[in-house]
């Protein structure tokens, strides 16, 4: 599966700095991605999301917004997401950013992350950010 932005997600951009974004972690092949889901609950969560022991979402911090005028775009990053240590017996298989507002009917999807599958065993996971960024808007050629 390849990786996307939300396509209600490109709106919600605009509140990067101001707003809290949180970090989920998929599991399974329960969820086919698709630019048109607008909320958390478009995920399933019940289903699709992990549940193990010493999982929680995390809240992206330390975000920026970068205006690039030379390359045409927005580059928007934060820190790395450190899940702690997730008890063992769960694949993680991507990794969703949504808006958080109050729940998962209202939470708004921002991108979706595929991941190479990795299977939870106790170990801390922090996923890493790129060097280049979360993510980045463009306007294209």
């Amino acid at each position: 599966m390849a990786n996307l932005i939300y396509n209600r997600g490109l709106d919600e951009l605009a509140a990067w700095t101001s707003s809290t974004y949180k970090f989920l972690c998929m599991k399974g092949t329960g969820y086919t991605p698709d630019k048109d889901h607008d909320f958390v609950a478009d995920l399933t969560p019940g289903s699709n999301e992990i549940a193990g022991a010493g999982y929680a979402r995390v809240t992206a911090s330390s975000k920026t917004r970068t205006v690039d005028d030379t390359l045409d775009r927005i580059t928007y990053d934060c820190d790395d997401p450190a899940f702690g240590s997730i008890v063992a017996g769960e694949t993680i298989t991507a990794i969703v950013l949504c808006r958080f507002v109050t729940n998962d009917a209202d939470s708004i999807l921002i991108a979706y992350f595929d991941v190479a599958d990795r299977a939870t065993n106790g170990a801390p996971f922090t996923p890493t950010i790129p060097a280049t960024g979360l993510l980045y808007t463009d306007q294209g050629t």
